[in-house]
């Protein structure tokens, strides 16, 4: 029993990076978070997801070297249930779960917040005490830099104070943005096992 629930886990995670990723995001999966104590350190959670979309780049899509122009593409789209600003960073704090939808009350912690958001960088305008205060306040803060959210992600429920992103409409925007793109996948090695499987799914229905 516990070996599936721990295959349906990562299944849940895969599931939720691959449907960032195709989003745009960049992401850093299962970060361990430490608390120093007088007789050592102590674990106090881990995060399963911290991801950053930046915003959308000025100036032309392509590179001109003289008379050439080479033009790279990374294609992404941008599922409207994000409700993702193109302005500023969007920052994602994220749990998943594989049935109701729940966050860690660890991750609600001052101390993880703050932790966390050190590993996006020198994003926020604002002191980055005050972002801290407004996640776990109200699970979402917005600078004139960057919106930072906490969400998870799950089968069914919702979280107070957060987001909540469904496992299922992860997978109908995958294979949604898979048949948008059929003509450019069609020449693609895939090397996330998640959007692999759907996409050879796509294929053999």
């Amino acid at each position: 029993m516990a070996v599936t629930v721990r295959c349906e886990v990562k299944v849940a995670a895969g599931l939720s990076v691959a449907y960032l990723r195709l989003n745009g995001y960049f992401l850093i999966t299962e970060q361990d978070l430490h608390v120093r104590e007088p007789t050592g350190y102590r674990s106090l959670t881990d995060i399963d997801i911290i991801a950053i979309r930046p915003p959308a780049a000025p100036g032309p899509v392509h590179h001109r070297a003289g008379a050439h122009i080479e033009e790279c593409l990374i294609v992404t789209d941008l599922d409207p249930a994000l409700e993702a600003d193109a302005t500023r960073f969007d920052v994602i704090i994220g749990e998943v779960k594989t049935a109701e939808a729940s966050l860690n009350p660890a991750l609600r912690t001052p101390g993880a917040l703050h932790a966390a958001l050190r590993r996006t960088g020198d994003l926020y305008t604002a002191p980055l005490d005050e972002v801290v205060d407004q996640l776990a306040l109200h699970g979402a803060s917005i600078t004139p830099t960057a919106r930072t959210r906490l969400v998870a992600f799950a089968r069914y429920g919702d979280i107070p104070r957060g987001t909540t992103i469904y496992l299922r409409e992860g997978a109908r925007f995958i294979r949604s943005h898979l048949q948008s793109h059929r003509d450019l996948y069609r020449v693609s090695r895939f090397a996330d096992p998640v959007v692999a499987l759907l996409e050879l799914l796509d294929k053999v229905e």
